[in-house]
Order: structure tokens, then sequence, then C-alpha cells
């Protein structure tokens, strides 16, 4: 969780200069608007002279002819502006009244006609208002871009012409297709210098011309829509009116039918064709009138996202830029799709199926009334019934007709809208990911300089005084008063819970009582104590919300934004008091979890700071998501906001740093605690910035992550606790049972057994790791989910390009860009390679291999290899994800294999040697080794060494080359029954039968010698002074070889003396010659006992 919160802040850190980065990017030289083609050549494909200077001549006649269509624009524009208004004039004053009238005399071929005509003029109109529109924020931007672009070319002129005058480029001289080339680019120039300044000369007058062309165009589109609309209902009201005739007409055929039991079942089932069909009519009427509907959003949005990217080209990284994504974010239809559609088209397509066989079989009228009549008495069928009868189902036949020609209707209908339902669907989401986008990595507001901080005192004064504070009162008092049925028992509910505040506090002292108590503790006890707490909790929270839907019930803008803000604030009330009611003295956090006292009133006195400062913040940005258009006059949140932050910071500097858990922290995990502590500080250099926007969309989402992060410590600690409770419930119950069995067994109980401590390794470890497995899931799910709506905006870094490289050759070359988005995935496919190679061989031990019945040391070569392997698919992805595809780098790899074969030899031999070591397995971990006078167990096996942890418990550093070339001793590789050797040496003229039989006895009777290989007594040789015997024995383990050892040693030293057998050791007889010429023999002695005990391997100190 630690790397996860490294990457995420490191990713947040990095956002702050990547914007201002992306704002101000300069753009690449000689590559404008006007210059698409030389934009689009690859740069491993060079053009030549030639090829240039063509271009260049074709960029001139370009601007040429856009000059001349200018002049022309701006001649007629007078003109056009005052016919436009006179247009517009004559609209507005149109009678529409009669427009339904005039409709209804016309026929439904006509009608359809005439509505087709209207849809395409309305598709017309609507681009050429998209252009209308472009060209109003072309004219509001061409000043300063004009002059930006006149500059620019100006200045390319003046190299241009320094370069004709030296006539040299680069120290060398200019060649003619050079100079050619030159001058074309200089023509170019200047006709584009020429076009920018007629521009900026008539700009007035374009703007006014685009004014009117946009009045008059919406005013077109409006009334359209009007009649199309009017077109729609017209051809519904004659389609329901043709309907209608039929059925009647149907009817009286059927009252007219006669009163034989024949004919009204006939008559009746007409009747039902008859109500389907005016029903399938009044469906298609309504399917119609919806799927005008949804083309005129689909058309809208398709011109909103045409004008949206050359608005974007158009304005990019100004203020401007920032409003209108802001109203086209607000603009955005809000989508209601049939969820039905598709059950209904296969309804249809049913019934549709069911009316074609119906019809096939009362196809032919003639047989069909034969067939109905032969089932009659003869007495009963008359020519009158045969006629009527006949008439009816020639009926059916043509109301099967007209029903089958609507069903025809209403199931191209509803594919129609369904397709157009999706359309517009998708266009919409990513109309709404490109708004994301763009809102995100652009400034909503102007870089906060000393001039602003000045003048923040005045602006926060007009700001004030602007704030409808009469309103949000009058409307919280109106809606309390108006809805007393509604709001009246909420208001009960929490006088009720402040009223029984001291019961559950009551309640909550009990259950910290029972903790620790196996009678009355349970696993339910934590949980009960969180609802408590979170009742305790809830009043403070229902009031803010009901405050909050108050507002959002009065609808208006302002109070809609304060609303949601104050529902935010409810939601960080709740979280952050039931946080701090947890930590109270004697409460969950102390008795149920088990933390430290002063940890807990730390944390305690932190959190309720915390939280009013988390409550600021959630309505500001609460705010800003329903009006982000008003940010760049909102003062009062950007000081809120910014003195939120250093408090923030403030706040988390003392949690992370300076709290008693934080005073031994390890390095790695203070130097996150910094990270984090400086992140509110990175977002007031954002704020700084002008990336106001940006910044609370991020406060927005760190703060659910917070809220996440203090969930899912609660809910881990609560699940440690249940499974702690369950282990010492399982134990204690043990604990009952031994004594109920010795009870049984008449044994002493005098002794009861004791209530077992509580020790959390008690509980079982596998279920431990797979709880927080499936919490750490759970996390990063919900995670995911929390942040899903700003991962898109990272596609915004793919238009900021590190480098570019060719892939392939000839005609199949290609030139690719890595990019800023390409790194942060590079850095991100890192840490996970990390996490996982960390983590994940751990975890496939405990759930998998510890199943499985392996042999000794195969898990750990499982897991080592496949650290192994998830190193190299991630170096491997890292480095295509930057762009060095393999083709390039085996050539790179083979070649520093080789350089790297000779110049660091021993240690590739070493890690290949590793490698067998981890494949053949001639050591594994655990295993007691002997290499030259080194002896010592296995501990660990890495890519260069081995180590080994000898019998005094010091580690020995051995290269793994030394295990493959040199010669080992495994004592446990594949059988750990090893032989001990005991010399003893009796004196001569000892009982050999008697010494023979005492060693045997010394063997058998040791439970540590194994039967099987048998005990062996030998007598080998006659020494100077003994009689020499070796006992042969086998132990099973490797740790029974010197405890065996010393037990036999002493069952011979005992026995032999009982026996009166003698030990022999050397006797040596001194003699010492004075300076006088005289003798003296000394009789000093010393003997060591023969019986060399030490086996040669291991040595004698090894583990006992």
């Amino acid at each position: 969780m630690a790397s996860l919160r490294t990457l995420m802040l490191a990713t947040l850190l990095a956002i702050a200069p990547l914007s201002a980065f992306v704002h101000a990017a300069p753009a690449v030289p000689g590559l404008t608007a006007s210059q698409p083609a030389e934009a689009e050549t690859p740069k491993d494909v060079q053009p030549s002279a030639d090829e240039r200077a063509q271009r260049f001549t074709e960029q001139a006649e370009s601007a040429q002819q856009r000059l001349s269509e200018l002049k022309a624009e701006l001649a007629g524009a007078s003109k056009e502006i005052a016919t436009a208004q006179q247009a517009l004039s004559k609209l507005k004053e149109s009678d529409t009244r009669e427009l339904a009238a005039q409709l209804a005399k016309l026929s439904v071929p006509a009608l359809e006609q005439r509505l087709a005509e209207r849809v395409e003029e309305l598709s017309t109109w609507q681009t050429a208002l998209t252009a209308a529109n472009s060209m109003i924020i072309s004219a509001q931007t061409r000043p300063e871009r004009a002059q930006a672009d006149i500059s620019k070319h100006q200045t390319r002129i003046d190299e241009i012409n320094s370069l004709l005058k030296t006539g040299r480029e680069g120290g060398k001289p200019l060649n003619d297709e050079r100079r050619a080339m030159l001058g074309a680019e200089k023509t170019a120039l200047s006709a584009q210098i020429e076009l920018r300044r007629s521009e900026l000369a008539g700009n007035s007058q374009l703007q006014d011309l685009g004014v009117a062309r946009r009045d008059l165009l919406a005013a077109r589109i409006a009334r359209a829509e009007q009649e199309t609309i009017a077109l729609q209902t017209a051809i519904n009201d004659k389609r329901r009116e043709e309907s209608e005739q039929t059925v009647a007409e149907f009817s009286m055929k059927a009252e007219k039918a006669g009163s034989d039991k024949l004919l009204p079942a006939e008559s009746a089932e007409n009747r039902r064709l008859s109500g389907y069909l005016l029903r399938a009519t009044e469906r298609l009427n309504d399917l119609t009138q919806q799927n005008l509907q949804t083309r005129q959003q689909l058309d809208t949005l398709n011109q909103a996202d045409q004008a949206l990217e050359e608005q974007i080209a158009v304005l990019e990284g100004s203020l401007l830029l920032s409003k209108v994504l802001y109203q086209q974010q607000q603009a955005l239809p809000q989508l209601t799709l049939d969820k039905n559609l598709a059950d209904e088209i296969a309804d249809i397509r049913l019934y549709q199926f069911e009316l074609n066989q119906r019809r096939e079989s009362s196809g032919n009228a003639e047989d069909y009334v034969d067939q109905q009549l032969a089932n009659q008495p003869p007495s009963e069928v008359t020519p009158e019934l045969r006629s009527a009868l006949l008439e009816l189902v020639r009926t059916r036949s043509e109301l099967l007709d007209r029903l089958n020609h609507e069903l025809n209707a209403l199931l191209s209908e509803s594919i129609t809208l369904q397709l157009n339902q999706r359309q517009l669907q998708t266009k919409a989401q990513a109309m709404r990911e490109t708004l994301d986008e763009q809102m995100f990595w652009i400034p909503s507001n102007r870089p906060l300089d000393l001039d602003w901080f000045k003048s923040v005192p005045t602006l926060l004064e007009r700001q004030l005084q602007a704030m409808p504070w009469a309103s949000v009162f009058q409307a919280l008092g109106a809606g309390l008063f108006e809805r007393p049925l509604f709001f009246v028992p909420l208001l009960l509910v929490i006088g009720l819970l402040l009223w029984r505040r001291n019961a559950i506090n009551a309640k909550l002292d009990s259950l910290s009582n029972d903790i620790g108590h196996f009678r009355n503790d349970s696993q339910l006890h934590t949980p009960l104590a969180l609802l408590l707490n979170l009742l305790l909790a809830l009043p403070g929270a229902l009031f803010l919300a009901l405050c909050g839907y108050v507002l959002q019930m009065d609808g208006r803008e302002q109070n809609f934004s304060l609303g949601a803000a104050f529902y935010q604030m409810a939601q960080a009330w709740l979280v952050f008091y039931t946080a701090y009611r947890m930590l109270s003295p004697n409460r969950v956090a102390e008795t149920h979890f088990g933390w430290f006292r002063p940890q807990v009133a730390f944390l305690r006195s932190e959190i309720r700071r915390l939280g009013l400062v988390v409550m600021a913040l959630v309505a500001v940005v609460a705010i800003a998501e329903h009006q982000p258009g008003s940010l760049v006059d909102d003062v009062i949140g950007i000081v809120v906001v910014l003195t939120c932050y250093a408090l923030m910071s403030w706040r988390l500097t003392r949690l992370l740093l300076k709290g008693p858990s934080s005073q031994n922290a390890p390095p790695v995990r203070r130097f996150i605690g910094l990270l984090f502590s400086i992140l509110p500080l990175a977002l007031i250099v954002v704020v700084g910035l002008g990336y106001y926007y940006t910044a609370l969309k991020l406060t927005g989402r760190l703060i659910d992550t917070l809220y996440l992060m203090l969930a899912w410590i609660v809910i881990e600690a609560t699940l440690v606790r249940g499974l702690t409770v369950a282990a010492r419930r399982l134990a204690y119950q043990r604990a009952l049972a031994r004594r109920e069995a010795q009870i049984d067994d008449g044994t002493d109980t005098s002794e009861a057994a004791g209530e077992p401590g509580m020790d959390i390794e008690q509980v079982n470890q596998q279920s431990l790791r797979l709880t927080r497995l499936a919490m750490f899931g759970l996390f990063f799910a919900v995670l995911y989910w929390v942040w899903s709506d700003l991962i898109s905006v990272v596609s915004y870094l793919d238009n900021v390009v590190l480098y570019e490289f060719v892939s392939g050759a000839g005609d199949t070359a290609t030139s690719n860009a890595i990019t800023l988005n390409n790194l942060l995935g590079a850095l991100l496919i890192i840490a996970i390679t990390i996490a996982l190679a960390r983590n994940l061989p751990g975890l496939l031990e405990v759930l998998v291999l510890s199943k499985m019945r392996l042999a000794q040391g195969s898990a750990y070569a499982t897991t080592t290899l496949l650290s192994y392997a998830l190193a190299s698919v991630g170096i491997v992805s890292t480095l295509s994800t930057l762009g060095v595809s393999w083709d390039k780098l085996q050539w790179l790899v083979a070649a520093l294999s080789v350089g790297l074969g000779f110049g660091m030899q021993e240690i590739f031999a070493n890690f290949i040697s590793g490698l067998i070591i981890l494949f053949e397995r001639p050591v594994r971990i655990g295993d007691v080794v002997t290499i030259g006078n080194l002896s010592g167990t296995v501990s660990r096996i890495r890519i260069r060494a081995t180590t080994i942890t000898d019998f005094d418990r010091k580690d020995i550093i051995v290269p793994n080359k030394t295990f493959i070339t040199g010669q080992l001793i495994n004592w446990s590789l594949s059988d750990t029954v090893t032989r001990v050797t005991i010399k003893v040496g009796v004196a001569y003229g000892s009982d050999l039968d008697l010494v023979k039989k005492l060693l045997y006895k010394a063997a058998q009777d040791n439970p540590r010698v194994l039967k099987d290989p048998e005990p062996l007594v030998l007598f080998l040789t006659f020494g100077e002074s003994t009689l020499d015997h070796e006992l042969r024995i086998h132990v099973r383990d490797l740790g029974d070889r010197n405890p065996a050892t010393d037990e036999i040693n002493r069952f011979i030293d005992r026995e032999f003396a009982k026996a009166g057998i003698n030990i022999a050791f050397r006797q040596v007889d001194v003699f010492l010659k004075n300076f006088d010429g005289r003798l003296l023999q000394l009789g000093a002695a010393s003997g060591t006992r023969q019986a060399d005990d030490k086996p040669v391997p291991p040595p004698a100190d090894s583990p006992a």
C-alpha cells in the first residue's frame, strides 16, 4: 500500500510543472496552420530543396487566394450584415399560429416530404452556425495570434535576407537550389504577413459579420425546429386518424355481422386486431417523435464537436477556451435512453412472424370460409351466413395487411431509434471525455501574482456582497415549512438520536468492558460498536444533508450548488466524526483494536482538526463541479482552498512525521510521509499557476481516497480482531475439552485450566493472509472506481512528445513518437513489476506451494525463478513502452553479453551457476553442506552468491561458482542418515569379548542410533599401547551426530570403569642429565584418551 501511495503521489507531483510545461510549450518553427504538407512529412524522409520550394510557392498562392477571398468578403460584409438583420426582423415578425391549420390540409406523403426538406435544411444551417461561431471566436482572438504570426514571420524574413545577403549558411556557400528555396519561403511568409494584416484591419467588420450570421442562423434553426415538430405532430395525427377510421369501419362491420355463434367470434378477432393496429400507430408516433429529438440532439452534438475542435485549435491555452469548455460541458444533453427498446424490437419481430403465418393460413378467403362452415351443422349453414362470414374474412385480410405495414414501419423506426441512441451516447461520452481532458490541462484562472493578492480584500468584499444570502436562508426556511410531512420525521429522528446519546455511550462502555473476556466477548462486538459510533455521528450528518436537500429542491443554480456542498459536508462529517468517536479513550481503537493509548490520543486530536479542513475543501469542490464557469471570479474559493492546503500540509506533517509512532519509523516510511506532507503545497503551486479547476478535481479525488483509506483501515482491523477472537475461542474450547478429559480419567484437576492469554499469533496465518489479499483486491478496485473519471485525461499527455524513432526500413519505415504518457506508463510498469516481484512469489508459496508435497528447497527455487521471470517481463515491457523493440535490443544485448562476458566473466559464471543451482538443485535451502573447511546450513541462494550460516551463527557468502566447479559435501541432499565412527583404545590384556559386548550395548541402548543399518564393532589395530576398536553407528538426522557421540562416550566411560576395563593411554619415560653427569628419571606421564569421538565432517561444533 505504501508503494501505491508513493506512485500516486509522484504522479500528482508531476502534474503541476507538467501543466505549465504543456501550456508554455512553443510551436515548432515553420509548422503553422498554413503548412500542413511539411508538417506531415516523416522525419526520416527529408524533401529536396526543389520540393520545399514548390511547397512554399503553393503556400504563397494559397495565402494570395485567401487574401482575395477576404477582400471580397469584406467588400460585401456591410450589405450582407444589413440583409441578415432585415431577414432576422422579418422572421421574428412572421406568424406561426396558422401553421398547424395549413399542415392539416396536406396529405401524409406531402407532410413527410416537407419534413425531410426541413431536416436537410436544419443540417445545413447547423453547419453554417458552427462556421459562424468559429468566425466569431477567431475574430475575438485574432489580434494576439496575428501579431505573434507577423512577428515570427518577420523574424524569419530578416534571417532569410541576411542569408541571401551574405551568400553563406552554416559556413557553406549557398547554391542555386537553396537560394530559390529561401526566396520561395520569403515570398510565402510575405504573403502570410499581408494576409494577417488584412485580417487585423477588417477584424471588427468580420466579427460583426459573424454575429449577424450567427443570429440569423440561430433564429432560422429555432423556427425550423418548431416547424419540424409541427410537421411530425401533423403526420402523427394523420396516421392516428386513418387508424381510427379503419377501426371504426371494422367495428361497424362487426356490429352488422349478426347473432350467429360463428360470426361474433370472427368479429371479435377483427376488433382485437383493430385495437392492436391503433396501439401500433400510437407507438409509431411516439417512436417517431423520439427519433426526431434524438436526431436533432445528435446533429447538435456533431456540430458542437466540430466546433469544439476548431475552438481548441484557435484558443489553445487561453482563458477564453476554458469558459467555452465550461459552457459546452453544461450544454451536454442529459440522455434518457429507452432500456426496453431491444425487448420491444424482439417482441415486434415475434408478433410479425405470427402475423405472417396467420396471413398465409387465411390467404384464400373462400377456402377459409369453407373450412369454418364444414364444422357447423348443415341446418345452420345458409347463404346469408356464408356471405357475412366471407365479408369478415376479407376485412380481416385487409386489416392484417394494414397491420403488417404498420409493424414494418414500427420495426424500422425502433431499430433506427436504437442506433441513433447508441450513436448519441457514444458521441456524448466522447465529447465529455474530450471536455474533461481539455478542462483538466488548461488554466481556468490567471496566475496568482502580487497584484492579485493586493486586490484580494476588494474582490472578497465584492463577491460577498454579490452572494444571495437572503435568498439562501429564505429557501431554507420555505423548504422546511412547505414540506412538513417530509422534514418533521427527519427532525424527530435527529432529536431522538441526540436524546439517546447517553444510552449509546453506556452501551459502548459495556461493549468495551466485555473485550478480552471469553464468556462475554464475541466477533459481533466490534461491528456493533462501529454502528453505535456511526449513530453518534448521524445527527450532524442528517442536519447538513437536510439543508442540502432543501436547497436543491429550490432548483436555482446557486442554491443547487450550495445544496451539493452541504451533501459533501454531511459525508465528511459522518466519516471524520465517526473516526473521532472511535478514537475516544477506552473505545473502539484502544480497546477493540488494541492500539497504543498515546498514539490514539494523538490521532484523536489530529483527526478532528483535519476533518474541519476537509469539510471546507469538499464544499468548495462541490460548488466548483456544479458551477465551473464561475471559477474565474471565485476569490472566496481560492482563499479558502489555499488556506486549507496550508493547514492540511501542517496537519499531515504532524500526523505523519511528529506522531509517537513516527519517531522510530524506518527512513522509507518517513520519506513517504514527507511526500504526503508536501502534496498540499504542490496543489498550492498548481492553483498559483492558474490551474484552479485542476487542483479542485484532484482534491476531490484525493479526499475520496482518504475516505477509502480510513474505511480500509477500520474494516481490516475489524476482520483481524474477528479472526483473533475466533482463534482465542477455539483455544479456550480446547482447554475446556482437555480439562473435561482429565476429569473423566480421574486425574488431578486442582489446577484449573486458566484462560489463555490474548495472542495474535494464535490466529490462523493463512486465513489472515487470504483476508488481507481480498481486502487489497477490493481496495484497488474501489480506488480505480474513484479515479476512473480522471484516467481518461492522461491521454492528453500523448500531445507532449519526448522523442521520435523510426521503425522498419525502406518503404515500410514509419516514424513513432514517444510521449510523456509512454514515460508514465513505463514508470507504472516498473512499479507494478517491483510490487509483483516482491509479493507474488510469497503469495504463491503461501496459497499454492505450501499445500503441495514438494522436495526441500523446491518452493524456494520456484518462487526465485518466478521473481526472475517477472523482472524479465517487466524490463522487456518497460523498454517496449519506451520504443526499444527487441529487434533493436537483441544486437545490443549480444554485444554487451560478449563484452561483459570477457570483462566480468567471474560475475557471469556465478550468475549461470546460480541458475544451475536453482534448476539442478545440488544444494537447497536448509541443506547442511561442507566445502573445504567450511560447514554450515544454506540459508539463501541469490543471483551471484549463496549465503551459508555456520554453526557459530555467522553468515558466510560463497560464490555460486564454488558449488558447481568445486567439491561439495551435501549432508542432506538425498538422505539425512549418516554414519558416526567412535574409536576406543583399551589396554593390553583387556577382555576383548566384554569390550565388544559393552560397545554393542552402548549403541543398542541409545535411542538416536538406528537399528537398520545395524551397529558394528571392529577390532582393527594393535597400537603402541592400546588395542584399537571402532564402533560404527548410523543416526537419522545430522543433529543427532554429536548428541549420540556424547551419550555413547559417557556410557563407555561409565560401563568400562564398572567392568574394570582400562582405556589405555601412552606412557613416556623422560631422562634428564645434569651438569655433574648424573642421570635422573622422571616418571611424568601424560595421556589422552584414544576415544576420538569427533567425526571429520561435520566438525565437533555442529548443531547438537
